[in-house]
């Protein structure tokens, strides 16, 4: 009879201590499941992105260009020395049936602006009627700049198309959208780039911001780039940066002319 006391005892100390075991080794695995965890977290996560700057160029008056495909090839190296500033366009939709299209030179020449070291930011060619399609518009432009770093603000380009006689034409001019429309249409690229951490601004005619939208609705970090080919800006509006040419010519771009600009500081 004590031999099989003596025998439960120990079965009993056994089970025990294969509970005990089993339970620290189930511990231990949870530990180095979330340490796993938490390891790829760290590894795979990218921090936010910092809300963005108005950039400093260090003068009153800073000189830059626009450039698209229709530019061809450039030589960003050489103009590293010629201008301080450039915007590039990303993107546009077709006037006529509304396809959004990348710029077939946008990404060639993002890489080569940042390889030079030039300030740029980019816009995209809008011809939204809706809020959606001018969101659908920056949301295309954000994906396209995600893995790349724009220092300058994302732009809706807001202008009427014109045909090969310069008379008005395309889906955004026979729209006939109401001021108050078109500036809810314009706000609304802007907000979407804006809530990425970009600055975000509306290009446009000095015309069109003084007849077509309402500048006083604009957001209030909206930044205006007014386009105007004369010795001054023709219309009173509020605007940082003046597109004064579109007739510059620089040797380093292939195309014979392109857009000239200043960014008051």
């Amino acid at each position: 009879m004590a031999q099989k006391k003596t025998a439960r005892k120990k079965n009993r100390k056994i089970r025990q201590k294969t509970v005990k075991t089993g339970m620290v080794s189930a511990v231990v695995a949870l530990c180095l499941s979330l340490a796993l965890v938490v390891s790829v977290l760290v590894v795979t996560s990218k921090p936010e992105r910092q809300p963005q700057q108005v950039f400093d160029f260090g003068k009153a008056e800073a000189q830059g260009i626009d450039v698209s495909e229709h530019n061809g090839e450039i030589d960003w190296e050489a103009l590293s020395g010629k201008i301080d500033f450039a915007f590039i366009r990303a993107g546009y939709r077709a006037y006529g049936n509304g396809v959004i299209r990348k710029d077939v030179n946008a990404e060639k020449n993002m890489d080569a602006c940042e390889k030079a070291g030039i300030p740029y930011g980019v816009y995209f060619y809008s011809q939204a009627t809706t809020e959606a399609e001018a969101q659908a518009e920056a949301k295309f432009t954000l994906t396209l700049i995600k893995d790349r770093n724009p220092q300058l603000p994302v732009f809706i380009d807001f202008e009427y198309a014109a045909d090969s006689g310069g008379s008005l034409t395309g889906r955004l001019y026979e729209k006939g959208l109401s001021r108050a429309k078109a500036t809810d249409i314009v706000n609304a690229f802007c907000q979407k780039v804006e809530k990425a951490d970009y600055l975000s601004g509306v290009y446009a005619s000095s015309s069109m911001l003084a007849h077509k939208l309402n500048q006083s609705k604009f957001g209030e970090n909206t930044l205006v780039w007014v386009a105007d080919y004369n010795s001054s800006v023709t219309y009173s509006v509020d605007y940082t940066i003046w597109q004064y040419s579109k007739t510059g010519e620089l040797e380093e771009i292939q195309s014979k002319y392109v857009d000239f600009n200043i960014w008051y500081n």
